[in-house]
């Protein structure tokens, strides 16, 4: 007898798909044919999937895999679910709602499944499912291994690009930044369009500090996962905050609009107000209706000389399956299409980054986007990925401060030893203060 249970919960942050399936109890695939557990295909099972979103907006969802979902599954049915205030994961998780599939960023992850009674070792459904893993890109499949286990699946990515406006450049004759340059090449292109025209001042070179230091070439951690301390209290790190956050800073002007601003910069200031030539962000801002008035390209992001090539640690989102799924296969046919040749090839047309080796598909990446005619190949392909660092729970408590004391570096209130060892005495503090909960 078919048994079908359906389950749902209104919630925000965390992308859930809940399925409700007729079984066959695995001795048929439907057709009256024997069929092994082993090969069965559960995509034409009737199922209910409810898709609890992180943030995105239905129509973002459906624009990136909902459609096509649908289309591919026509026995399932799809119910989207965005996540609110008051609906939380841990609501979730105390009410015993079911939840199959949960949908994240990498930087969230962490707090959202991979902490939580949620988390789930893949490795067992890829090898029933056949699932060829060599098709990855590595780097992203070890950014998702660095939780401890195959707790998910990479199915668009990001990472960091240089933006630059190329309004600025043209107004100052300076030629356009190129793909491959060094770091020490962008900082001196960066001093060049850094000045003060007509009381407007120009920023040559604004990082989001933020992103280029967790995103950083050499996987440098915040936190030291062995014991839970900051990381960033030594040469190395040190070398790495002189050389992206402090060295664009020291010329004339930079230092007064840091201040002025009481804050490094933002997304704003380069999409809206318009006075940084080149900022450095997590590839995506291209989809901010601000790009529509806005004369911009992009290069890849430099480059150390003692790490040539390495460019940034990927910044996938990923599709998870939960521990207390009871749809486990069912979910991981929803996987295998979303990463499919197929669909990744979709996704790569629009101007998601894909996930996969396949050199077809990232030579069709943004053909059929707006953006289509910029730099967006040479851009996001051009540098070797960076292994992922090793992210904790603890991170949050140490980049509030390490922002904080880096803005009273640039702007001189503090040197950058006082600074680093102010950043690490609070984290220790938050993160004790934390543990004791």
């Amino acid at each position: 007898m078919m048994k079908n249970r359906f389950f749902t919960f209104i919630g925000r942050f965390t992308v859930v798909i809940v399925l409700l399936t007729a079984c066959n109890g695995g001795k048929t695939n439907g057709t009256g044919d024997p069929k092994s557990e082993q090969t069965r295909s559960y995509a034409n099972e009737p199922a209910e999937l409810v898709i609890f979103s992180p943030a995105a907006p239905e129509e973002v969802w459906n624009e990136r895999f909902g459609d096509a979902l649908k289309k591919k599954f026509p026995n399932y049915k799809f119910t989207y679910i965005l996540r609110n205030n008051t609906n939380t994961l841990e609501n979730m998780i105390t009410s015993g709602a079911q939840v199959d599939l949960i949908y994240d960023s990498i930087g969230n992850a962490l707090n959202s499944v991979v902490t939580t009674e949620m988390r789930y070792d893949l490795s067992e459904l890829v090898k029933k499912h056949n699932v060829d893993m060599n098709r990855f890109e590595p780097a992203l499949v070890d950014a998702v291994r660095q939780f401890g286990g195959l707790y998910g699946f990479p199915v668009h990515s990001g990472g960091l690009v240089l933006y630059y406006n190329k309004d600025i450049f043209d107004k100052f004759g300076v030629a356009y930044p190129r793909d491959g340059m060094m770091w020490e090449e962008a900082i001196e292109l960066g001093k060049i369009l850094t000045r003060n025209d007509n009381g407007r001042q120009y920023i040559g070179l604004g990082p989001s500090v933020d992103h280029v230091l967790s995103m950083n070439a050499y996987s440098l951690p915040l936190i030291d996962k062995s014991t839970l301390k900051p990381a960033i209290n030594n040469e190395k790190y040190k070398k790495l905050v002189e050389t992206l956050a402090i060295a664009p800073t020291q010329v004339n002007g930079y230092k007064e609009q840091v201040a002025a601003l009481k804050r490094t910069f933002n997304n704003n200031d380069f999409m809206k107000d318009k006075f940084i030539a080149m900022f450095i962000m997590n590839f995506g801002l291209q989809s901010q209706k601000e790009f529509e008035t806005l004369n911009w390209d992009m290069a890849s992001l430099p480059v150390f000389k003692d790490n040539p090539g390495v460019g940034t640690q990927p910044y996938p989102n990923l599709l998870f399956v939960t521990n207390t799924s009871k749809y486990k296969d069912q979910a991981m046919e929803v996987i295998k299409y979303v990463t499919s040749d197929e669909h990744q090839m979709t996704l790569s047309k629009k101007g998601y980054i894909p996930v996969l080796k396949n050199e077809s598909i990232k030579k069709a990446f943004a053909q059929e986007s707006g953006f289509k005619d910029k730099n967006v190949v040479k851009a996001v392909f051009t540098n070797k990925l960076a292994p992922s660092n090793v992210r904790t729970k603890y991170d949050g408590k140490v980049n509030g401060p390490l922002l904080k004391h880096i803005t009273n570096v640039i702007t001189g209130e503090e040197d950058l030893n006082t600074a680093l060892r102010k950043v690490e005495e609070e984290a220790n503090k938050a993160i004790d203060a934390e543990m004791k909960r």
